[in-house]
């Protein structure tokens, strides 16, 4: 019963990245662009090293019996493949924002205005 509410507690951790990668995806779909692009990637990355610390480094650390110094060094690579997946993200969140910003500044720009 315990491993179990365990397994279920793990999955809790699993849901905002499922749920950022499924509107990446959405996004992606229907506005094939660079930021999507990116954001899609970096999203995706982050869902796959959410479920390899949550499920696969565990597992590979009891059934191998692998030493602090070896754990470290796959934590280390995961943590670099996160960042580089993060800063994916980050650039396409900041790219849909400069071109949002800059659509709603040109339509501001072409509301006439009243000389009231």
């Amino acid at each position: 019963m315990n491993s179990i509410l365990s397994n279920l507690l793990s999955l809790i951790s699993i849901i905002s990245p499922c749920i950022v990668f499924g509107t990446c995806c959405y996004f992606l779909i229907k506005k094939s662009s660079v930021e999507a692009i990116l954001m899609t990637i970096g999203s995706g990355i982050g869902l796959l090293i959410t479920l390899f610390y949550s499920f696969l480094m565990p597992l590979l650390i009891s059934s191998q019996n692998l030493a602090y110094t070896e754990v470290s060094k796959y934590y280390a690579v995961v943590g670099i493949i996160s960042f580089i997946a993060s800063l994916c993200f980050a650039a396409g969140l900041l790219i849909l924002v400069i071109n949002t910003v800059k659509k709603n500044k040109i339509m501001y720009d072409q509301i006439p205005k009243s000389n009231n």
